[in-house]
């Protein structure tokens, strides 16, 4: 009796704490209603529904599918940059399925990689301290069979992205980068030197490799954060700041929080667009 009584508790302390996100409204001024509280909701309804799903690839595509909806674009693409195994992309697959039928933005899944691992590093800016050539390999075959409708793009990335937006692609709405490496980052955010209409004006970057290790400024996604925003006058990669403030107890210290940024296109024509974030004033008051 004692321990279901005991668990019966710690059930209700992780409901409390995972979120009923409407006894908050995380507004830094009470004036102001955000629609981080609905979507916080759904947040943590995909992800208690499906442990597959993952909360970073989660919350990145929730929030770039709020945005076209609030804009009127009604298709998106999100992209997973390093798929190895497979176990993110069929992750950002399915929550993107989810997505998907609860906003009823349409979702393009996208996951690029060699297919047979990391490629020979080219300096010590891409830290092959911790990165050798040929880790984290795939089985094509096996990916596919895991897969619904996910669009595998192999080969080098320095090739494929000017063949991806080539192809004419929805603008993209939340892209992970996870190569390891400086060298194939820069080549990843070639993507966001294209013209405006590749993207919704701001785009939801999670870096998977700037934390801990000997991950710094001087290398790595860092670096190639660092010397993007250098290059570029009009659009700009920034951290997404006090993100954690803004989440269900349950997320707001997990290290993802941490990676989590946002790309701004200034000179896309729909930036100043009201994206829907500010749902208006405080009627409680």
């Amino acid at each position: 009796m004692l321990k279901r009584k005991i668990r019966g508790a710690l059930r209700r302390t992780i409901r409390w704490a995972e979120g009923d996100a409407k006894r908050e409204r995380y507004s830094y001024d009470n004036r102001l209603v955000f629609a981080y509280s609905e979507l916080n909701d759904l947040l943590v309804q995909i992800l208690r529904e499906d442990r597959a799903c993952r909360p970073h690839y989660t919350w990145g595509v929730l929030h770039s599918a709020h945005l076209a909806k609030s804009i009127g674009v009604d298709r998106i693409s999100v992209i997973e940059f390093g798929v190895a195994g497979g176990k993110g992309l069929v992750a950002l697959e399915r929550a993107a399925s989810k997505i998907e039928r609860s906003l009823g933005v349409g979702i393009d899944v996208y996951g690029f990689d060699t297919g047979w691992g990391l490629p020979k590093p080219t300096s010590p800016l891409d830290m092959p301290n911790l990165y050798r050539e040929g880790e984290y390999p795939m089985d094509v075959e096996a990916l596919h069979k895991e897969i619904g409708d996910a669009n595998l793009v192999l080969g080098l990335v320095e090739d494929m992205v000017p063949k991806f937006v080539a192809g004419g692609p929805a603008p993209v709405g939340f892209a992970s980068f996870d190569l390891d490496f400086y060298s194939s980052t820069v080549h990843a955010l070639r993507l966001f030197e294209m013209d405006a209409d590749i993207a919704l004006p701001r785009v939801h970057c999670y870096f998977d490799d700037i934390m801990a290790l000997t991950c710094g400024d001087c290398v790595g996604e860092r670096l190639a954060i660092s010397e993007f925003n250098a290059k570029h006058t009009a659009r700009k990669i920034s951290q997404i700041f006090g993100l954690r403030h803004c989440l269900p107890p349950k997320y707001a210290n997990q290290i993802w929080v941490e990676e989590m940024f946002m790309l701004h296109l200034l000179d896309h024509p729909l930036y100043g667009a009201h994206d829907g974030l500010v749902k208006g004033q405080n009627t409680d008051l």
